[in-house]
């Protein structure tokens, strides 16, 4: 995740969101065969994380744009754990 992270930080690319698996997942011990061992907990916090930002599955934004969004939508507006509640990665995000 730190590699990932480094890159979206240094570069700002344009990212496609997804819904479930996506490229972040691709070494997670649990994405197996490309589907999620926790499809429908993930599924459900790509979900609301859209529905908060007002964003769609397949949209393309530049990473800075995101996690501004992001930062003023649901973390400013302390709606992380109703939104990504259960997620293991929200350390990143407070």
């Amino acid at each position: 995740m730190g590699v990932i992270i480094e890159k979206l930080e240094s570069e700002n690319p344009y990212v496609t969101l997804s819904v479930g698996c996506d490229e972040i997942c691709k070494s997670c011990p649990n994405n197996i065969g490309g589907k999620c061992k926790d499809f429908d907990k993930v599924e459900r916090i790509d979900i609301n994380c859209l529905a908060e930002l007002n964003l769609s599955g397949g949209e393309r934004i530049k990473w800075f744009d995101l996690k501004q969004l992001a930062y003023k939508s649901i973390i400013k507006e302390n709606k992380i754990k109703s939104v990504c509640s259960n997620c293991v990665w929200q350390y990143l995000c407070n």
